[in-house]
């Protein structure tokens, strides 16, 4: 007779679709480098870094929220969000979400350049997450970039739109496994594919169409 498989334990994470403890925050820091397009840098590639620090909890077994703070001190982005996520077997779990994204950023230099611009976008998700070994898991996310309202001002010239409308998708692909002392990390890569990224807002791009954005991920889970 075919004995039971017991369930693995729960591993730190972020990215894995799995609730968090109940009464219990998760949360991780790290970074995010994004490469500049050519198209708008020409032949200088910039590796733009962020500060990164995300935070959840959870409402019950399935349901969580989750806080994401990215910054460069000079612009920065505040998301909250939804997920509800499900195992599907002992190794598969699946989760949907939807995110609200609020940006801002400001250029001041005296007397020369006064630039800001702010903006709010949504990201449905989907994503799937796979445990590779008892901790050793990677998670597959695929996101929905919808643009609700932007504004930039440049002196006393602004610019305002509030259309509703899908600005691209972004696929991401995080690793999450232990590092050293017990402590676990998130490495993966984001690959958006938009007419617009907020960490390039002071560039007034002018082109009408998508490009791509790869984003390196890395973080310390606490």
């Amino acid at each position: 007779m075919a004995q039971a498989t017991e369930p693995w334990p729960v591993q730190p994470s972020i990215y894995f679709p799995q609730a968090p403890p109940m009464g219990k925050w998760r949360k991780s820091i790290g970074a995010v480098f994004t490469t500049t397009p050519p198209e708008l840098t020409e032949e200088i590639r910039v590796n733009v870094p962020a500060i990164d620090f995300n935070i959840q909890r959870a409402f019950g077994k399935k349901l969580y929220w989750v806080g994401r703070i990215q910054t460069q001190f000079v612009q920065s982005n505040l998301a909250l969000g939804l997920r509800w996520a499900t195992p599907l077997t002992n190794r598969l779990s699946m989760s949907a979400g939807y995110d609200v994204h609020g940006w801002f950023g400001a250029l001041l230099i005296k007397d020369v350049f006064n630039s800001q611009a702010y903006g709010i976008e949504t990201f449905p998700s989907l994503s799937v997450g796979y445990r590779l070994a008892r901790n050793l898991q990677l998670t597959v996310k695929s996101e929905a970039i919808i643009d609700l309202y932007y504004r930039s001002q440049v002196g006393s010239l602004a610019v305002e739109y509030d259309r509703r409308e899908i600005n691209g998708v972004a696929f991401t692909f995080v690793l999450e496994q232990p590092f050293y002392n017990k402590r676990h990390v998130s490495v993966g890569l984001r690959a958006a594919y938009s007419n617009f990224n907020w960490q390039l807002w002071s560039l007034y791009d002018t082109f009408d169409r998508n490009l791509f954005y790869p984003q390196l991920i890395f973080g310390f889970i606490l």
